[in-house]
């Protein structure tokens, strides 16, 4: 399982690659793209909630169904290129997760047709113990130990080399498309 500070800049690197074919408000963007990207990780805080650990912990939030909730609502609630942001940056999630290095994900891909968790397509983000089945408490206090700390650098490294690349990939299509975006304005 990846943490936020690797699916945030997974995501935001999407929004640029988003923003290089529709333009969006950069900041605006950014933050939107950022925040869904970790949004499925919410069945977490619902499954602590209902006291159920980790229960829910990639079900439901963790499928293509989900993705195309997201961009449905964001396409009523504010048109067709904030639509495209909201499924690629909620899809981003799903794409890292794929990416894990434990093998077998917590992706559920298909739901609700089906309950297969697919094997990671390359294992590129490390594992990071989570302790979340000790207690919130635990699970925070976790994130100082070395244990967890080394390999949530890792996995933030590899989320800002993927950063990197989704923005250069963004520059590649606006040089394209002969379509530079300055300063986050839109045309």
């Amino acid at each position: 399982m990846a943490f936020p500070p690797a699916h945030m800049l997974v995501g935001v690197g999407m929004a640029e690659v988003v923003r290089s074919v529709a333009p969006l408000p950069r900041w605006r963007a950014w933050a939107v793209a950022a925040g869904l990207a970790v949004l499925p990780d919410m069945d977490l805080v619902l499954g602590i909630a209902l006291r159920r650990g980790v229960g829910y912990h990639g079900t439901f939030t963790h499928s293509v169904a989900a993705v195309v909730v997201i961009a449905l609502l964001a396409g009523v609630a504010a048109g067709g290129r904030w639509a495209v942001l909201a499924g690629a940056g909620y899809g981003s999630h799903l794409v890292v997760d794929l990416m894990d290095d434990r093998g077998r994900t917590n992706v559920l891909l298909g739901w609700p047709f089906t309950d297969e968790r697919p094997f990671a397509i390359a294992r590129i983000f490390p594992q990071v113990p989570s302790h979340i089945e000790e207690g919130l408490k635990e699970a925070v206090l976790s994130l100082f130990s070395r244990t967890v700390i080394a390999p949530l650098s890792k996995q933030t490294a590899m989320g800002a080399a993927f950063f990197v690349a989704l923005v250069f990939l963004a520059w590649i299509i606006r040089q394209a498309r002969g379509a530079p975006m300055r300063g986050g304005r839109t045309r």
